[in-house]
């Protein structure tokens, strides 16, 4: 069957992975060295540490591939024939967030294989975020662990810091359409840095300040606040977002919309954060 493989790798990075067997798709799916992140029936995430001792660096390999015949139909639409594969879109939105300015894993390399011209197997690689702890875990563990004065103030630069990130995305015309906690990252628990991963469904888009596009991204973020934030602090943190001090009537507007969309997310997100038990705003 014709066989035809694609691979870019960013050249500061070349020499390295072919040192570890890692400069093509084949070598690719043939590592087994690493710790497994998450795997599902045609994903997996692979933290990889490509050398020894403490300056190694490391890797997340994400890895894609056709487990059953039907995802070859599905797969018409999202990279096969039509629109932009997942690992060579995640590459392609990394590579611009730094380019804006904005935080998030360096992209090192895709690769795609297709058979008959149908995409049967992909891979990204990005570089490792020092010392990374997703936002929901931070939320659910640091955060509420605080007390007294030293709680407020973590709150309310944990607010006024993702509120400017997320500004600033928007700004940039960038809605990541799938803006949960668990895809930003902080770095040595920092709050002054956010990193945006899973960014494939990412895309440039020409917003307008009220486009709904922004409304998605913000239901996704709010999906899970209600249990660890007070109505308050929610509402400080989308005046901030907007850059106003009190709603207007285009604040309100999207507002209404935003939490149109998180409602039916709420639950699902909940239980990815913290299980099924649901705890009190705070």
């Amino acid at each position: 069957m014709f066989r035809r493989q694609t691979n870019v790798i960013a050249p500061a990075f070349e020499a390295l992975l072919k040192a570890h067997q890692l400069a093509d798709i084949d070598g690719i799916y043939r590592y087994t060295a690493g710790d497994i992140i998450t795997r599902s029936g045609s994903t997996e995430v692979r933290r990889v540490v490509l050398g020894s001792g403490s300056t190694a660096p490391i890797v997340f390999i994400k890895k894609y591939w056709i487990s059953r015949p039907k995802q070859l139909w599905s797969g018409m639409f999202r990279g096969t024939f039509f629109g932009c594969p997942k690992a060579r879109r995640e590459y392609q939105n990394l590579a611009g967030l730094r380019t804006m300015g904005l935080d998030a894993p360096e992209p090192i390399a895709y690769g795609e294989e297709r058979k008959a011209g149908w995409l049967v197997r992909s891979y990204l690689i990005s570089d490792g975020v020092p010392a990374p702890k997703p936002l929901h875990e931070y939320i659910r563990g640091e955060l509420m662990a605080l007390t007294g004065d030293t709680r407020r103030q973590t709150r309310r630069m944990l607010i006024e810091s993702l509120a400017a990130y997320t500004r600033r995305l928007h700004e940039q015309h960038f809605v990541h359409h799938d803006y949960f906690w668990r895809n930003i990252l902080l770095s040595h628990g920092a709050l002054d840095h956010f990193y945006l991963i899973d960014a494939h469904k990412g895309r440039l888009e020409m917003l307008g300040k009220d486009a709904p596009a922004r409304a998605y991204d913000l239901a996704a973020l709010d999906s899970a606040a209600p249990h660890f934030f007070s109505r308050t602090e929610r509402l400080r943190f989308f005046l901030l977002y907007r850059g106003h001090r009190r709603l207007d009537a285009p604040d309100k507007a999207l507002l209404r919309r935003t939490l149109a969309l998180a409602d039916p997310m709420r639950d699902r997100q909940l239980s990815r954060v913290i299980g099924r038990s649901k705890a009190p705003a705070s």
